[in-house]
């Protein structure tokens, strides 16, 4: 009877081990599923600013979104609608793709603007590469190219640099939010110490995000 009890119970401590060890690998088969994953970042009728894993900065206009891989080891960046990136230096090239066409860059600040067939992307700082399947050009500060699917031309000139007029409604926004976020920020710090942590660093975020905003709409 000892030993039946201590086959059962030895039974019993294996197969509760395999019951563990499988619920652990489910975990962790999904955790890598997650961190492998694409992100979307979207907009409606708000703006965004979007850190992404290499520091390189998105600002993003109304009805807009833009998705990439977790890791970001490529560097490449989907974008429909209009954002202006802040693309940090780095050795992998930063491509951004569009349905019309795609940019690549290594460090500058830019903005793209893609809705339906037309693509427009000027430059602020330093340079970028305006790729579609009719056209391979360079494009250097100051200058802006337009092209329309199906017309084939692309169009180079100076830049207008139309992006700051709602790249300013973007700072008068994230500021009201700042504010709300610090005042809600103080309140919670009244009963709960332990998201000190987190509300500081999004404190530091958002004052990160308005430093940049204000030197790329000076």
């Amino acid at each position: 009877m000892v030993i039946k009890t201590a086959i059962f119970g030895l039974y019993k401590i294996n197969f509760d081990m395999k019951i563990i060890v499988n619920v652990f690998s489910f975990f962790l088969f999904t955790a890598l599923l997650m961190s492998c994953g694409n992100k979307t970042i979207s907009t409606g009728d708000n703006f965004d600013l979007v850190e992404l894993p290499d520091q390189s900065i998105v600002y993003l206009n109304k009805n807009s979104s833009v998705s990439f891989d977790s890791d970001f080891e490529d560097r490449k960046i989907k974008l429909e609608g209009e954002g202006f990136f802040s693309v940090m230096p780095g050795e992998v090239p930063f491509v951004v793709t569009t349905e019309t066409g795609e940019i690549t860059v290594v460090g500058t600040e830019f903005n793209v603007k893609s809705r339906g067939d037309e693509l427009e992307v000027e430059v602020e700082e330093g340079e970028v590469k305006l790729k579609t399947d009719d056209h391979d050009n360079g494009l250097k500060r100051g200058q802006s190219g337009i092209f329309i699917k199906g017309k084939g031309d692309l169009k180079i000139g100076k830049a207008k640099f139309k992006f700051k007029l709602w790249m300013g409604d973007l700072e008068i926004e994230f500021k009201k939010v700042g504010k709300d976020f610090k005042r809600t920020g103080k309140e919670i710090k009244k009963s709960t110490k332990h998201l000190d942590k987190d509300l500081n660093k999004g404190e530091k975020k958002m004052e990160k995000g308005f430093k940049k905003l204000k030197k790329d709409l000076n």
